[in-house]
């Protein structure tokens, strides 16, 4: 699994399975050979000029750094300092957790982690169709697993049939840029180019283009008004998939401005005495805006608070929604929906406790 795909993901192997453990405290001298490796590693950031800044301000408090024995403050330390020179959250230092992002996962890491997914239903929180034929999909995560298409498949197919759909990405942390290009591939029919990735490695730069799959495993969802869910909480790849509908005009945004982290990495480096870091060597870039979302996040088109942004959405679907069959049920369904969409949600959501 890669911390970082095609975007910022926050979903790290330490979500299944610790490295051995590692001694709790550090020396003088191996604080030094840590800090080295690090300037090292920062050269690649993706912003040189910043990455310069950030190399000459550990360096200068080497010093404070060799006087912090214990292995947790020094990775803290570290932490703290270069996001207060970078003002870039994703800029981590860890001790005790490696990732396995730029190593191999061992057979058990693999099963492991392939385990976590599934029970987490590869990410997918719910899937659901709400009264007045309305689809509902709740996304936790962007799961790298390779599963995870034919789970996305399974949640548009059950959707398939709705006049309107909501993307829930409120409480979405991030997770594989891949699975993003798949969920996203269901809303157009022609191959369309999506934020590109420009990094930078060994000192020099390259962009990776994203385009939406030629083949998804499911139905389309095409004509069909769309509607995505933010938060302050919606975060990296997450917001990606809010940015990239919002610029190309096929979903419109209800909630709050997301987190507002678009640097992305190809993994972890290792320093050394069980400590590692996180360091931001690409950012997305859209084709449309020729920018991204980093520092400002993904600016709703229809700004609320996250606990309203389900209910303001509901209501624009059920507007905007041309229905698709013509049937008595289905139109009172509708009618009762639109005249106390509260009090439909209410029910449909009460409704399937009792049974």
């Amino acid at each position: 699994m890669t911390k970082l795909s095609a975007v910022a993901l926050v979903l790290p192997l330490a979500l299944y399975c610790r490295a051995e453990e590692r001694p709790a405290t550090v020396t003088p001298q191996q604080a030094d050979e840590i800090v080295d490796r690090l300037a090292t590693g920062l050269t690649d950031y993706v912003f040189p000029e910043i990455a310069e800044s950030l190399q000459s301000h550990i360096r200068a408090h080497r010093s404070e750094y060799r006087a912090i024995s214990d292995s947790n403050a020094l990775a803290a330390k570290l932490t703290e300092d270069l996001r207060a020179v970078g003002r870039d959250n994703h800029l981590t230092v860890s001790f005790g957790e490696e990732l396995g992002v730029l190593k191999e996962p061992t057979p058990a890491e693999k099963e492991h982690a392939h385990a976590f997914d599934l029970a987490n239903g590869h990410g997918i929180r719910s899937g659901r169709r709400l009264p007045g034929n309305i689809g509902y999909v709740d996304l936790a995560y962007f799961s790298p697993d390779s599963d995870a298409g034919t789970a996305l498949a399974a949640a548009m197919q059950l959707v398939s049939g709705t006049d309107a759909l909501i993307l829930d990405l409120r409480r979405n942390g991030g997770g594989s840029g891949g699975t993003v290009t798949a969920l996203l591939s269901y809303f157009f029919e022609e191959p369309t180019q999506l934020s590109s990735i420009v990094g930078r490695r060994n000192g020099q730069t390259l962009e990776r283009q994203q385009w939406t799959m030629p083949y998804v495993g499911g139905p389309r969802y095409l004509g069909k008004p769309v509607f995505v869910l933010t938060s302050l909480h919606t975060h990296s790849a997450a917001e990606q998939c809010a940015y990239d509908l919002k610029n190309t005009h096929r979903a419109t945004v209800v909630g709050e401005h997301t987190g507002g982290a678009a640097n992305s990495s190809t993994g972890e480096i290792a320093l050394g005495y069980g400590f590692s870091a996180f360091i931001p060597n690409g950012q997305a870039r859209s084709p449309i805006t020729h920018s991204n979302w980093q520092g400002t996040g993904v600016e709703p088109d229809v700004a609320t608070t996250a606990s309203d942004a389900l209910i303001a959405a509901y209501k624009l679907a059920l507007k905007d929604a041309k229905p698709s069959l013509e049937s008595e049920e289905l139109t009172k369904e509708r009618e009762l929906a639109v005249q106390d969409p509260q009090a439909a949600l209410a029910e449909e959501i009460i409704g399937f406790r009792k049974n």
